[in-house]
């Protein structure tokens, strides 16, 4: 049985996806920088396989390995596919930083994996690339680049998508998958964001929350990565946008994810103009501190949350052969359940 590489397995879409792929009975080797988390997934999936009862599990091993500088033959050796993961992903932080970890190394990993006779190369891209300050709905996956990019994020997860179509044109089958707002226990970049704000009791709402934004559980997202691994899908690195597939306003999501988590906060309306002027301050203020520390808001933030953006997911529908199972309500009652019991960052 060849083996499953899933990258960014210390992460969020990483790890779930881990274990969904040996819970369907593949061998699955995780890789990964945090070996301490790498540890925790390697315990759990043991867990899952002795209680199972069913036979049906696969084998799981971890890696620890940072994709930017470590030999990667040993990492592919018996690799038939690669689910790629990994990813520095923030709307701030140096862009040096976003070119090393998004782009340089999946070029890497790219090259890696066609010496290793790869048969399936699985990227994860990003909508942020989509990011506009306008309203835009049933977005398709056709796409060219801004004139000038919001976030180094979002530029350097388009430059690795651009990475992965060089792959393919040398002869690697790959495709590319773009999940929307990826939330569930685990997650270190949305949630914990909006709650680190709301936790003085208030919450910004911009526009008065009426945007109507596409969010993803992870639960789903992980269904996604199994049917690209499993399924006759096209590999000629086409992408595919992914998400709940319900979009729903922004005043509806963070009063059922407040309402999950028993917390009482305060809704404000802020126009658009202010709240983008007023995350502008905060930039400035925060790259003319020390390290340039994440500001509290960023203009970005301020966008997903303050301008519609719906994507149209019916490619994956058709040729993934994939459906959301997981609504979001249900998704953000795991995500505070998660929460409750400490198991979820904060």
């Amino acid at each position: 049985m060849t083996r499953i590489l899933v990258t960014g397995a210390s992460g969020l879409i990483g790890w779930h996806a881990a274990l969904a792929l040996a819970a369907r009975g593949h061998a699955v080797r995780a890789n990964g920088r945090d070996a301490a988390a790498l540890a925790r997934l390697r315990a759990l999936a043991a867990t899952a396989s002795a209680d199972g009862g069913r036979g049906r599990s696969g084998r799981l091993d971890t890696v620890a390995a940072d994709l930017a500088e470590a030999p990667l033959d040993l990492l592919l050796a018996g690799v038939g596919t690669v689910v790629h993961c990994a990813a520095r992903s923030s709307p701030w932080g140096p862009a040096a930083a976003f070119e090393r970890d998004n782009v340089h190394a999946t070029r890497r990993l790219l090259a890696a994996a066609r010496a290793a006779g790869v048969r399936r190369f699985v990227h994860l891209g990003s909508p942020s690339i989509y990011f506009r300050f306008a309203d835009q709905f049933d977005v398709g996956e056709d796409f060219l680049p801004p004139r000038r990019w919001i976030t180094d994020y979002a530029r350097s997860k388009w430059e690795s998508e651009l990475a992965v179509r060089e792959a393919v044109a040398a002869g690697l089958p790959a495709l590319v998958l773009r999940p929307r707002a990826v939330f569930g226990p685990g997650d270190r970049a949305i949630l914990p964001r909006i709650l680190a704000v709301a936790a003085r009791g208030r919450f910004p709402l911009v526009g008065g929350g009426r945007a109507r934004i596409d969010v993803s559980c992870v639960d789903n997202i992980a269904d996604a990565i199994v049917c690209a691994v499993e399924n006759a899908v096209p590999t000629d690195g086409r992408a595919f946008n992914l998400s709940n597939g319900a979009p729903v306003t922004v005043r509806e999501l963070l009063e059922m994810l407040f309402a999950a988590l028993a917390m009482d906060v305060r809704l404000r309306h802020v126009p658009r103009a202010l709240a983008v002027a007023a995350a502008g301050v905060a930039e400035t203020v925060a790259r003319l501190r020390p390290g340039c520390p994440e500001p509290p808001l960023t203009r970005y933030g301020i966008g997903v949350i303050g301008w519609s953006q719906t994507l149209d997911i019916s490619r994956a529908r058709r040729e993934l052969g994939w459906e959301p199972r997981i609504d979001v309500r249900e998704g953000l009652a795991r995500y505070a359940a998660a929460w409750r019991a400490g198991e979820t960052p904060r």
